[in-house]
């Protein structure tokens, strides 16, 4: 009996021990939490088990028992108890399930104390079924779109934006559904933004979105250029709400450039206006590139061209068409190029009204699309185009607006491309075949959601898919044939750490340096000297390669130190592969014989020429087939700009 008792002693002392450690444990991790300790970081409110998910933010243990979570104040349902013992982790959650509970149309979402006091709040107008809205990183911003893929009771880090990695050249197309919004970073860090899409006038969701977006990208709030592509709500939100006014104003993004189209300017007391030095929108926007024209540019010109808002004042530029300077990457190899603004050389279906201009009294007016920035971006050989809305087509919208044929003169601007990102959204209106057949790219990328009009359309998707693969950020129109095109459901990643391999969200290519063509490749193609009276002679020019070239400034020519002065070709003039350009001339070539000669823009440089004889009336001279030898006798089977016989 002695030998039992010191372990019967020490048995009820180790026990005292262990009850002494419990005890004490739970009193350290029964702490209520502050101010911001724990926040509302998840919710689904459309679906038969609604949910909200708590997260602890602290490094200590917290006691949430006699909390409550409760939806709008003042009404809705009665809130709902968090049940005694319930302990959150140090960086854990805590889910309550629940149904009929949370309105579908919109409610708030409230953590309420003990005594019904409001710790944290959130709100939401709408919701998607088994949708969640959630804060990225956890504990952090609410994001403004809804995920399709909860992370109920775990973390929600998955569920934004990868950061990314120096020395990683990045183009990103969000997935902001029917609009657009692009950041581009270069293996330095310098980063472009082109575009922030708002779904409504009144909405900021968008640049909530994006700033949340460039801050866990980047790890901070600067981009070094943004670039309005034009001024439509899904590209650039409206100022006094969101978009670009949005991110500058009230989520802290900074810029150092803002590159702009000049559709006009605030000019106070014109058109009406009061002169006190407030913008009438409506009365005082004077007006130097429009067509169309919306309270998004009213409002955005408003803002912009106001040296008062010096936010945006002091940094905004209006594009430089060619140049490629003003967006100025440091990185070796890095390039940005401005190939078109304010719809520079692109007519009416006239041929003969530019669209440039103040067109807003047209009738009908051209659309705001049609005057859209395009960039040709390039980081090694790997060159991305990417135009806004810009469209490929003559044709009269039921909206009362005109589409005009932009991609004619992109096409031969932009030459061969990797990467395309299609304009506006794939509409049927653009990506013409003319268009695709110059870019030939390997990739294309389409931003477009759930829309009634018809994006993408079926003949696009179709060309793109004839000539590479696809990517869309949504399953967007449903009625269409997607074939091969892969549906992203999210951004659109292109990754390359060289310049000449990249991904597209895993996919691996290989970028490939294309043959350029200039305007040495063109050739004289066919002359007709001496036409019947009242007739011009002329000239033709013929484009031999599988690339459209910009013939622009280039020089026709008799025989050299003689005859009459060299006649210019009009700038913006492109000649489509395998196609033609003609000149009329009046008694400018001899019908007893003459040269005829193609000379460069510096106006003696010789890129072709051809020297013939006596020639007959209405007959040309001509190569056969074109751009082959030139035929020995001349032909009356003219064919001014048309196949040669």
């Amino acid at each position: 009996m002695q030998s039992i008792k010191p372990r019967f002693v020490l048995f009820a002392l180790g026990i005292l021990i262990f009850l002494t450690f419990m005890t004490s444990g739970q009193a350290a991790a029964a702490n209520p939490p502050g101010p911001g300790d724990v926040v509302i970081n998840e919710y689904v409110a459309n679906s038969s088990t609604e949910w909200v998910e708590l997260y602890n933010t602290t490094a200590h243990d917290l006691d949430i028992s006699g909390h409550y979570i409760d939806d709008i104040p003042s009404g809705g349902g009665s809130p709902k108890l968090i049940p005694n013992n319930t302990i959150i982790l140090a960086g854990d959650y805590y889910v309550m399930e629940f149904s009929g509970f949370l309105n579908n149309g919109g409610d708030d979402v409230r953590f309420l104390g003990p005594t019904l006091t409001l710790l944290d709040s959130t709100s939401y107008t709408s919701s998607t079924a088994e949708r969640a809205y959630y804060r990225y990183p956890d504990g952090g911003l609410w994001s403004s779109v809804e995920s399709d893929a909860p992370t109920k009771g775990e973390s929600n880090n998955a569920m934004g934006d990868e950061p990314w990695q120096e020395g990683t050249f990045e183009i990103r197309i969000f997935d902001v559904e029917q609009g657009d919004s692009q950041l581009i970073i270069f293996p330095s860090g310098f980063s472009i933004l082109i575009d922030v899409r708002e779904s409504s006038w009144n909405s900021s969701k968008g640049a909530r979105l994006i700033a949340s977006k460039i801050r866990a990208i980047t790890g901070g709030s600067h981009v070094n250029v943004g670039v309005l592509s034009h001024h439509h709500l899904d590209h650039i939100g409206y100022a006094g709400y969101g978009g670009f006014w949005g991110l500058i104003e009230t989520e802290g993004i900074t810029f150092d450039q803002i590159i702009d189209r000049n559709a006009g300017e605030w000019v106070d007391g014109s058109g009406g206006g009061t002169v006190n030095g407030e913008c009438d929108p409506d009365l005082e926007i004077v007006w130097y590139n429009a067509g169309t024209v919306s309270g998004t540019s009213r409002n955005w010109l408003c803002y912009a061209t106001n040296p008062a808002n010096t936010n945006i004042y002091n940094i905004r530029e209006i594009a430089q068409l060619y140049s490629t300077t003003q967006i100025d990457p440091p990185d070796t190899g890095a390039l940005v190029e401005i190939v078109q603004v304010d719809a520079d050389g692109v007519m009416m279906v006239d041929g003969t009204t530019p669209l440039q201009g103040d067109r807003t009294t047209a009738s009908p007016p051209p659309s705001e699309n049609d005057y859209s920035i395009a960039l040709k971006i390039r980081f090694g050989i790997i060159d991305y185009a990417t135009a806004g809305d810009s469209d490929g087509e003559y044709a009269t919208s039921q909206f009362g607006y005109t589409y005009n044929d932009v991609e004619t003169i992109l096409a031969g601007r932009f030459g061969v491309v990797d990467v395309m990102r299609a304009n506006h959204h794939g509409s049927s209106h653009s990506s013409s075949q003319t268009y695709v057949d110059a870019l030939d790219p390997d990739a294309s990328a389409i931003s477009c959601g759930a829309n009634t009009f018809g994006h993408p359309g079926q003949g696009v998707l179709d060309r793109l898919l004839d000539t590479g693969d696809v990517y869309l950020t949504n399953l967007c129109d449903t009625t269409r044939d997607y074939g091969a095109a892969v549906i992203v459901d999210g951004d659109i990643i292109l990754r390359s750490s060289d310049g000449v391999h990249y991904t597209i969200n895993g996919t691996a290519y290989v970028a490939s340096d294309p043959v350029v063509y200039t305007i040495a490749d063109v050739v004289i193609n066919e002359i007709l000297p001496a036409p019947s009276s009242g007739n011009p002679e002329w000239i033709e020019l013929y484009n031999p390669t599988s690339q459209n070239i910009d013939i622009s400034g280039a020089w026709i020519d008799d025989i050299a130190s003689g005859g009459g002065s060299p006649q210019q070709i009009p700038a913006n003039t492109i000649i489509v592969a395998g196609g033609y350009y003609t000149m009329d001339t009046a008694a400018y070539f001899n019908n007893t014989g003459d040269d005829a000669r193609l000379l460069l823009p510096d106006g003696s440089t010789v890129v072709d020429s051809y020297t013939y004889g006596n020639s007959s009336s209405n007959r040309s001279w001509y190569r056969t087939p074109d751009g082959g030898a030139w035929a020995s006798t001349m032909t009356t089977n003219t064919s001014k700009g048309a196949t040669n016989p």
